[in-house]
């Protein structure tokens, strides 16, 4: 009974212990610090485990996307002669990338190619494997295409006297002829298409049309000496110029030279083809030989070589060039062009280039273009003769003499003068000084000076009809050729022409004027020395370059 009793009161102590433990372990707080650190020691241990994880996964995809985006851009060029997929392939075994899933698709045409690719790489995760997530997927996903399109080029090149300094002219020529070569290098190809026409445009103080291009552009007849054009505003407010509408032919005439030389030995505009726009050539040999010409002369007139650079890549040009085409002056996968705004399969550029600004511009007064005048010329010896109405006499000059018939020699050939074929016989400032000079009323048939007084205030008055500033019309100053400039450079982007231009050591004027021309900054180059060959094969590379189109 004793032990019963025993064993009892212990059952009943235990069961007392056992039911007051947890009442103890709840009150006590020993220990609860160290089980929050052990749970956010495990969150903070999750949570920068994934970031590492996340960290791998981008570094990965983002060597994927890079790697393929060079990939696809190396093998859609035309000038890749490997298979494109082995191209692209070779560029993730050479960037070391392994266990990749790839798909490349390749579309190819006569002037194209299109390679679009699609990879995806696997990551085995370190820490997200612990919620579950054991795998990464890294896509990456690009396409890229060459496509040779119809290019129409206008390049605008300075030939001013200012091309003479620095050397500029110098590191001018093998700029232009590299642009040349590299924007033609599209016409190699397998079916020898010709889809890149280029246009040079030479100016200074002038544009000369030159006798090809004037054969199918229609110019006023006033004379035949030379083909410089001569533009109004109104010309700078539409892109194109009809070739059968004449334009404005500059007068043949020489402001510079201070002696009376017949013919004229400075004319504002050449007599022959230099300096002359070579239109829509595909011929590297002939715009090389064309570059290679240059001579540096004369002043600067940005503006008309801009116009004309818009008008051959305006459509309303199409006559002019068929007509060079059934010349054989010009290639016949040209004709048809150029292209409609708006093409999609053709792009229009101008590449203009100054080392200076725009300057005044001469021509001669609108009442000295053309028609009689009262001059007389013997074909034979040049000997000039001046008619006077009033007393119907003509005054000899070479003879100092008066007489009822200008000085034509023994035969009397001589020919009355338009003031067209007037310019090219004597320079600007020599007219007044010799041809109404004081002989005129001071001399009379070896008799005593003063018989002939009496004519003096006469032949004055007929002087100061051809004083200099009478006879030259300064028709363009300095900042209307700038207003001009920016204008026809509005019609162009109006257009949709792609405008690249260069200052080329150039004043602050000028750069201003080009920088607007620009069709934005990334199109505006600010260059000295060599670096003009950077620029020119830069605006190259941009015009031949792979556009990313994903």
């Amino acid at each position: 009974m004793r032990h019963t009793a025993v064993r009892a009161r212990s059952t009943a102590f235990a069961l007392r212990a056992m039911h007051r433990l947890p009442r103890r372990f709840l009150r006590r707080e020993d220990g609860t610090v160290t089980v929050f650190s052990v749970i956010v020691f495990v969150l903070m241990v999750g949570v920068g485990g994934i970031a590492v994880d996340v960290m791998r996964y981008e570094t990965q995809r983002a060597q994927l996307q890079y790697t393929l985006d060079r990939a696809v851009l190396a093998a859609a060029s035309l000038s890749q002669t490997l298979e494109p997929e082995d191209v692209v392939r070779n560029y993730f075994e050479t960037a070391g990338l392994a266990d990749y899933r790839l798909r490349v698709q390749v579309e190819e045409g006569i002037n194209f190619r299109r390679v679009s690719a699609q990879a995806e790489m696997e990551l085995q995760t370190l820490f997200m494997s612990l919620f579950g997530q054991r795998v990464l997927t890294s896509p990456a996903a690009g396409a890229a295409e060459e496509r040779v399109r119809n290019i129409e080029v206008s390049m605008v090149l300075d030939i001013s006297g200012s091309m003479g300094s620095s050397n500029r002219m110098t590191n001018l020529k093998p700029a232009a002829r590299d642009f040349v070569t590299s924007i033609l290098a599209a016409n190699d190809n397998p079916n020898n298409d010709q889809l890149v026409s280029v246009s040079i445009v030479p100016y200074n103080g002038h544009v000369n049309v030159g006798t090809r291009l004037s054969s199918v552009f229609a110019l006023t007849n006033e004379h035949s000496y030379s083909r410089c054009s001569r533009f109004y505003w109104d010309d700078f407010t539409v892109s194109g110029l009809d070739p059968t509408v004449p334009i404005q032919r500059m007068v043949h005439f020489d402001i510079s030279t201070n002696n009376w030389v017949d013919p004229i030995p400075n004319p504002r505009c050449p007599t022959n083809d230099y300096g002359a726009i070579l239109p829509w050539s595909n011929s590297e040999a002939e715009l090389h030989a064309v570059i290679n010409s240059f001579n540096p002369g004369g002043t600067t007139a940005i503006d008309a070589g801009m116009r004309w650079a818009v008008a051959l890549l305006d459509p309303l040009a199409r006559p002019a060039l068929s007509g060079l085409v059934s010349d054989g002056h010009v290639h016949p996968d040209f004709d048809g062009r150029p292209a409609a705004y708006g093409d999609g399969e053709t792009l229009k550029i101008v590449v203009l280039m100054t080392d200076g600004a725009n300057t005044e511009q001469y021509d001669v007064a609108e009442q000295y273009r053309s028609g009689p005048s009262p001059f007389w010329r013997d074909p034979d010896d040049g000997d000039f003769s001046v008619y006077y109405a009033q007393w119907n006499l003509y005054w000899q000059e070479d003879n100092d003499t008066w007489r009822s018939t200008p000085d034509g020699g023994p035969n009397n050939n001589a020919v009355r003068l338009d003031y067209a074929d007037l310019w090219n016989h004597i320079p600007v400032r020599e007219v007044e000084e010799d041809l109404f000079h004081r002989d005129a009323w001071e001399e009379h048939d070896n008799r005593d000076s003063s018989v002939n007084l009496w004519r003096r205030s006469t032949i004055q008055a007929m002087g100061d009809l051809y004083e200099y500033w009478d006879i030259v019309d300064q028709y363009v100053w300095d900042d209307e050729g700038d207003r001009r400039l920016r204008r026809m450079c509005d019609v162009a982007h109006a257009s949709g022409i792609v405008v690249f231009s260069i200052s080329f050591e150039a004043p602050s004027r000028g750069q201003s004027v080009m920088r607007y021309c620009a069709s934005s900054d990334a199109h505006y180059y600010d260059v000295e020395g060599i670096d003009i060959s950077n620029a020119f094969a830069s605006i190259a590379r941009t015009i031949n370059q792979l556009r990313l189109i994903q």
